[in-house]
């Protein structure tokens, strides 16, 4: 330990320990394979030089003493990729290691890039609650997101912009528009798991998700025509899209590779079809569409300009991705949780019994509400499995202090909040790692002892955030960057978890658990294979 600490206190010159570290590799390397050629009376004396060499390289950690003010450095080996094999590996298990080291507030190399990560309810609100002009959303993600949401929207457009857009969107996300989407979402639930031909049999829980999920969320967002042209191309469409949302893609956002191409050309095809649906409603004047799209057709910017299509493609695409992406793994990992639970499952349905009247009463807006448990699963899902476990801001002043701490964090690094790490803390949460969802109902965590912080009320210009950047439930983010489609997404998760548990019981394969994550993917999934035992009902 002592070592570790004396290692943390001290920097590299990215340029002096790359350029060493490798020369010093290279000729470790041309001696091993010498030693080879030559006798092995050799190889003690050899391995002698390697190691002295190594030493000679790890000296060279030395060179640059890193400020005392800056948040300690996690250790590695390795130049330029520094932390990112074991990061991406394990993130969560990585930065608790990390905690348990250096405290909530350390730095570590992520291929070339420096990160500070945050922790607890201090560090979210750090993080979320900084300000615009200190550091950005819009320029740790902008070079990933613009080549799949489109230019101008979103982190492409001037912030102030890019707020009246969460504004357009939030005012199409409205309780009228919402009574019409639950029986719509319970329809595409049902007929979807009519072509479950056999009555009992296995599913992959995110592959079955995912494409329910696309087909609630486009007919519930996008309007009938996309809907209907999911089977003509836009699925797949959708998935080379997805394809340029990897974590690939946050490091090296445009490499001369098969599937940035197919992002782009699936970019384009999608903007395009948004397009001619927008020039046949404007030309027929047709105003019957009860959907975001429409919505968006009819509002202006503040200066009175129409907003244009390829703004409102490029949010379309941009709102597809984020009720498709968490919804679907919310789903899945609920679903995998309550395949583990037939207590809970029994529980769920005398709940609707309870407070619907049958099995059999329709699912509304209104009667969806009084849901509770279904609700607390969802959000005790969302606790243990968030869709998004980190959330970046890169620094864009010459430094930010994060004042409880004193830390001074330099420009260029990337402040990172981890809900997925302190969402699992049990300095919040009694049994953190137990999914427990009676917990959001007798609330007897330490988190629903805490205070609200008075940034809940704060406003951005696309209406009250509704909750404080300090709580350690976050899933959905704070701040101004904090999802504007959450209650979209509890609305659907609901609809959909109460149908599935009507029309089939669910057990996990014998002998085997809830699966462990994969973080492989912008999105954390279950690992494959997710097999979940359906059975169906009637």
């Amino acid at each position: 330990m002592a070592i570790l600490s004396l290692i943390t206190q001290v920097v590299p010159s990215i340029t002096s320990v790359f350029l060493y570290g490798t020369l010093s590799l290279v000729v470790v390397f041309s001696i091993h394979i010498l030693s080879q050629l030559v006798c092995p009376f050799f190889f003690l004396q050899v391995y002698k030089v390697k190691i002295l060499i190594f030493i000679s390289y790890i000296s060279t950690l030395k060179v640059v003493p890193r400020d005392p003010n800056q948040p300690k450095l996690v250790f590695s080996w390795v130049p330029f990729l520094g932390n990112g094999v074991e990061f991406g590996m394990n993130p969560i298990g990585f930065i608790q290691k990390c905690q348990k080291l250096y405290g909530d507030v350390f730095t570590f190399k992520l291929v070339g890039k420096s990160v500070t990560v945050c922790l607890g309810a201090d560090g979210n609100q750090f993080v979320f609650n900084n300000k615009q002009n200190l550091s950005s959303a819009a320029e740790a993600y902008n070079d990933m997101t613009k080549h799949v949401f489109g230019f101008d929207v979103v982190y492409d457009a001037p912030h102030s912009v890019f707020m009246e857009q969460k504004r357009f969107i939030k005012a199409g996300l409205t309780l009228e528009s919402f009574r019409a989407h639950v029986p719509l979402i319970v329809k595409e639930t049902t007929e979807f798991f009519k072509d479950f031909k056999k009555p009992t049999g296995y599913m992959d829980a995110y592959s079955t998700f995912s494409k329910l999920i696309i087909c609630t969320a486009s007919r519930c967002l996008m309007g009938k025509e996309i809907r209907s042209a999911l089977h003509e191309g836009v699925a797949d469409l959708y998935y080379d899209l997805d394809q340029g949302f990897q974590p690939i893609n946050f490091m090296f956002p445009n490499l001369p590779l098969p599937s940035y191409r197919r992002r782009d050309v699936a970019r384009e095809k999608m903007a395009e079809l948004y397009s001619k649906i927008i020039r046949r409603r404007k030309e027929e004047n047709d105003t019957s569409n009860n959907d975001l799209l429409q919505a968006l057709i009819e509002s202006t910017y503040k200066d009175g300009t129409p907003i244009p299509d390829h703004h409102i493609a490029g949010m379309m695409i941009a709102v597809l991705f984020g009720g498709q992406h968490t919804s679907a793994t919310t789903s899945a990992w609920t679903t995998l949780e309550l395949a583990n639970r037939p207590d809970l499952v029994q529980a769920l349905r005398e709940e609707q019994i309870a407070k619907l009247g049958s099995l059999k009463a329709d699912l509304t807006f209104e009667n969806l509400k009084e849901l509770t448990l279904m609700e607390a699963c969802i959000k005790e899902t969302l606790r243990l499995h968030p869709p998004i476990f980190q959330m970046m801001r890169k620094v864009i002043a010459d430094k930010v202090v994060f004042e409880k701490t004193g830390h001074e964090i330099p420009k260029n690094d990337f402040l990172c909040a981890v809900p997925g790490a302190t969402q699992v803390d049990e300095q919040y949460f009694n049994e953190p790692l137990t999914y427990n969802p009676y917990r959001w109902i007798e609330k007897s965590d330490p988190v629903h002892q805490m205070e609200v912080g008075e940034d809940a009320n704060a406003d951005y210009g696309f209406g009250i955030v509704g909750i404080s950047s300090r709580s350690p439930f976050l899933p959905f983010g704070a701040g101004r960057h904090r999802c504007i489609g959450e209650q979209f997404g509890y609305l659907q998760l609901k609809a959909v978890m109460a149908t599935v548990i009507r029309l089939y019981d669910l057990s996990l394969e014998e002998g085997k658990g809830v699966p462990e994550s994969d973080y492989t993917s912008m999105v954390v999934v279950p690992k494959h294979p997710a097999n979940v035992v359906y059975t169906c009902r009637e």
